[in-house]
């Protein structure tokens, strides 16, 4: 038996015969969701079946795969209904979807993503290094120290943090909730007549709370967005209905001069938004703040963002906002990608598997010295442990700044803060900005 499928046959015996026995390749683990009594999948990952001795004759029984996405199936009989609600379903040609709106220029040096494939492992030690002072020199240049910390707790979250029944997990993500809901309140951005639009709701938990704050203020409104359709979603659970609208629209194609409310000015928030989504959704606020071309139509006056940034490894060239600071610096699209990688050395450690980075850790623990390859071997390049999260930081502190310095271009005094602490979460920066036109201070 190989080493994967012993892997894979441990796995299996530690899972739970409640739930799914389906192994979710990317996850590297089985699903968790429950089954029926006596069965092995859930409904999501039954496999396409013929009708049994009971069922023949009833052409229903079968489970097909769904014509949306072939990767689950469906009850035959259940099909119609299951059209309706997929996630993968095609979505309303809305008035505020405008397809490819925020994807990146066409006339952009290095619309295409070409090089993803380049592997750390196959960089010689010169390019490493070169890339590695290139780094370091843009760190201690533009950011070094100049990041605050803004902790800062919203005191209506003050009795949902101190109930004893929840976990390390709910109360992980409810502190970076308060703590987000404080920012806003910092920077005077919690105000009547706004709108504040969550990019990536998810379930909506932001949503939910900042609806509970803002419920006493005259004409403002909550609007969740993300491309998925969730189930248990905490905004159905806001009392004045009249005040969320959720819209199921990928942030590529959102035209914000479309959106649906009637607040004078908007204010963008969300809580760890994914690499392109972060830059899509820079490209939307400001694009919403430019003259409509359509006519009969006023620009969406954004006063405020706040975002808290994560996996910058998933960031893309075409899409990304700070293109042109790179550039200035001699950053390539090579240097752009590598950089995307050497993020994850940030949080976590050197991307290899648990098994090996725990030898490794055990190793170094001794000797956290770094070996330099030589000349004969300029193939390869070696550093700690921590020198490569630190390397990782910084890349992910580099393509903020990048993307500070195109907001401040378009107008909006923009900033990097840290808005909860390391041991809540690693990705603990956000950025921050108001608009030109609405100059304001901390409280």
């Amino acid at each position: 038996m190989s080493e994967p499928e012993e892997k894979r046959r441990k796995l299996r015996e530690e899972c739970n015969e409640s739930r799914c026995q389906f192994f979710v390749i990317r996850k590297k683990r089985f699903c968790k969701m429950t089954v029926d009594k006596g069965g092995k999948f859930c409904s999501q990952h039954q496999p396409i079946t013929q009708p049994n001795e009971k069922e023949m004759g009833n052409s229903g029984a079968e489970r097909v795969p769904c014509p949306f996405d072939s990767k689950h199936t469906v009850y035959a009989f259940k099909l119609t209904k299951h059209l309706k609600i997929c996630n993968a379903r095609p979505m309303k040609n809305e008035n505020y979807i405008k397809i490819g709106l925020h994807l990146g220029s066409e006339d952009e040096e290095g619309g295409d993503d070409v090089g993803r494939n380049v592997k750390l492992s196959e960089l010689t030690s010169t390019y490493l290094k070169n890339l590695t002072k290139k780094i370091n020199g843009l760190y201690s240049k533009y950011i070094n120290d100049s990041i605050k910390c803004v902790f800062r707790e919203h005191k209506l979250l003050e009795e949902e943090l101190a109930k004893p029944e929840y976990g390390p997990t709910a109360l992980k993500h409810l502190r970076q909730t308060a703590s987000l809901l404080g920012c806003l309140q910092e920077y005077n951005l919690l105000l009547p007549q706004t709108c504040f639009v969550e990019f990536g709701a998810g379930k909506g938990q932001v949503s939910f709370w900042i609806a509970q704050a803002i419920k006493h203020f005259k004409q403002c409104s909550v609007v969740l967005v993300d491309k998925a359709s969730h189930r248990h979603k905490k905004d159905n659970k806001v009392e004045d209905r009249d005040t969320v609208t959720r819209i199921r629209a990928d942030i590529a194609n959102l035209d914000l001069s479309w959106m649906p409310h009637k607040s004078e000015s908007v204010v963008g928030v969300s809580k760890h938004l994914c690499g392109a989504a972060t830059d899509m959704t820079l490209r939307c606020i400001v694009a919403g703040n430019q003259p409509p071309k359509e006519p009969n139509r006023k620009a969406c006056r954004t006063k405020g963002i706040l975002i808290a940034l994560c996996c910058h490894h998933r960031c893309e060239w075409k899409s990304f906002v700070g293109k042109q600071f790179f550039t200035q610096h001699e950053i390539t699209r090579k240097d752009f990608i590598v950089m995307t990688k050497m993020v994850s050395w940030a949080v976590c450690g050197t991307g290899m598997s648990r098994e090996r980075r725990k030898q490794l850790e055990e190793a170094e623990d001794s000797d956290d010295s770094v070996e330099e390859s030589s000349d004969e071997e300029e193939d390869t390049v070696k550093m700690s442990r921590k020198e490569k999260q630190e390397l990782g930081i910084r890349c992910k502190r580099i393509l903020d700044y990048a993307r500070l310095v195109y907001l401040r271009q378009n107008h909006y005094d923009a900033s990097l803060i840290y808005y909860v602490s390391r041991d809540v979460t690693l990705e603990n920066v956000c950025i921050v900005a108001t608009h030109e036109s609405n100059k304001v201070t901390p409280i």
